[in-house]
């Protein structure tokens, strides 16, 4: 399957509709979540996507991430399973039942590669959080929480000797896939090539499950630059 509106999270806010879960009995939990202090940040907090290049920056740990998240709004959940598989998911702070977005995938079992399949957030559940919680702030950056879990699904894959990440930005519209595309290269990711209906792209399509722009990057890199962005807007809402 192929990674649907994701991260798009606040994504611009591309509206999901339907949430695909595997069933939670089918997961082991291997994370413990973490709630600190909750600080008042700003509703219309925004982060510039110019981070400057820092191959020295400390890359954030799951303590850290769990933290930044809480405080704005968001709790952040994470579970695995015995065939290698992989699930994030961020759900309001203040109504746990209130799931905000999914991302679903699995370690590659050659090839170092964390293979992202499926990926949504849901623009209905980010605007009842707004709704009900004063200190839900859409993820803390412009990024939105597709941000956050992710982050962790990536120390995942790095805990486990993954060196890149690869997912498909599905092509079920052109606008809206153009917009997807964008938004990831804007998180910092890289297109590949294009996957379409012509005989050479069956083996790709096999493997995703449909049309559209297969994207990747090093785990390493992205991490880096989504640190940055996250240290920049807690100095942002601290201040």
């Amino acid at each position: 399957m192929a990674l649907n509106t994701l991260l798009t999270i606040s994504l611009l806010c591309i509206t999901c509709t339907v949430l695909r879960i595997l069933p939670a009995a089918a997961f082991s939990s291997i994370s413990s979540q973490t709630t600190r202090s909750v600080h008042k940040a700003s509703k219309g907090l925004m982060v510039s996507a110019d981070v400057e290049e820092d191959t020295t920056t400390t890359i954030a740990d799951i303590e850290e991430i769990t933290t930044f998240a809480s405080k704005n709004g968001v709790e952040l959940k994470f579970t695995t399973n015995l065939a290698r598989g992989y699930r994030g998911v961020a759900v309001a702070k203040n109504d746990p039942e209130n799931i905000l977005g999914y991302i679903e995938g699995f370690i590659r079992p050659a090839g170092k590669v964390l293979h992202a399949d499926k990926m949504e957030i849901f623009k209905s559940a980010l605007y009842s959080a707004r709704r009900e919680n004063a200190e839900f702030t859409g993820g803390g950056t412009f990024l939105g929480p597709g941000l956050l879990i992710a982050f962790v699904c990536l120390l995942h894959g790095v805990e486990n000797g993954c060196q890149k990440i690869e997912f498909l930005a599905i092509d079920d519209a052109e606008f809206q896939h153009k917009r997807l595309v964008r938004y990831y290269k804007t998180a910092g990711f890289e297109e590949v090539r294009y996957v379409g209906e012509e005989l050479k792209d069956i083996p790709d399509r096999l493997v995703w499950g449909g049309c559209g722009t297969l994207m990747t990057n090093d785990i390493d890199k992205v991490l880096r630059k989504w640190t940055r962005l996250i240290r920049s807007a807690n100095r942002r809402m601290e201040s």
